[in-house]
């Protein structure tokens, strides 16, 4: 039996569409059990086109983060309105309604963190596409 690796490489990376109406959005799981065996923890990067916005929602067990890497958006978390950029870090906590949305000319490209990890999982089951081989 081997080890799970250390790395994964964007390109080997379980990818598929982020079901968000209206242009490109997608999603791509790095670490998590299944890739690195990540047991409390996962890390993905998305990206969203300009103009798009996730459906609201929220996850009842996992601490939520957002890093924006590139782009401008909004995350809404409950009733508040947080604008984001490139440097921003956002925590979302267990149960709190929240979205995000792309607002400028750019793609918004950001990293997502869920502890315990859970939401991968659902995106995997999905169909994601460009899984690496074992």
């Amino acid at each position: 039996m081997s080890e799970k690796p250390y790395r994964v490489r964007r390109d080997d990376a379980a990818t598929g569409d982020l079901p968000v109406p209206g242009g490109r959005s997608i999603f791509r799981i790095l670490l998590d059990e299944e890739s690195v065996g990540a047991k409390k923890f996962a890390l993905l990067v998305n990206e969203f086109d300009p103009g798009l916005t996730s459906k609201a929602h929220k996850h009842d067990n996992e601490e939520h983060g957002f890093y924006i890497m590139s782009g401008t958006g909004i995350i809404r978390i409950e009733d508040e309105r947080l604008e984001v950029s490139e440097g921003d870090a956002v925590f979302v906590p267990p149960g709190k309604m929240h979205e995000i949305s792309s607002t400028g000319d750019a793609p918004l490209k950001y990293i997502v963190i869920y502890s315990p990890p859970g939401p991968n999982v659902a995106l995997r089951e999905k169909g994601a596409y460009g899984l690496a081989d074992d």
